[in-house]
């Protein structure tokens, strides 16, 4: 994931060449790394791949997801990939690091969420 960092957000991308948007990261790397095959999905779909994960039990590689942070079909619209310490790594603008502890995310926390 690090290897992206500073790549711009773009809508609908899902590899390198094109950028990423978050899902399209998150997916990537997923497949890429060995960890799991969860082809293209949006976070939704990366969500219902998921077992649900307390904050206590959550470690580092595992999912979190946000609602509402625009208009979405599905439950969650943002995911990103949980790092520790209240960090995650995402296709922000650009993909980055960012401390999920601040008012906008802690506003629109949906879960974790844990592949098998």
């Amino acid at each position: 994931a690090e290897k992206y960092l500073g790549y711009p957000y773009v809508w609908g991308g899902s590899k390198p060449s094109t950028s990423f948007d978050c899902s399209g990261f998150v997916c990537w790397v997923i497949n890429q790394s060995g960890v799991g095959s969860v082809g293209r999905t949006n976070a939704t779909g990366l969500y219902r791949h998921c077992t649900p994960v307390s904050a206590a039990d959550v470690r580092p590689g595992d999912l979190i997801f946000f609602e509402k942070t625009y208009d979405s079909s599905g439950p969650v619209s943002h995911v990103a990939i949980y790092v520790g310490n209240n960090m995650m790594i995402h296709a922000g603008k650009p993909i980055q690091y960012a401390s999920f502890d601040t008012n906008y995310w802690r506003n629109h926390f949906h879960s974790f969420g844990r592949l098998p």
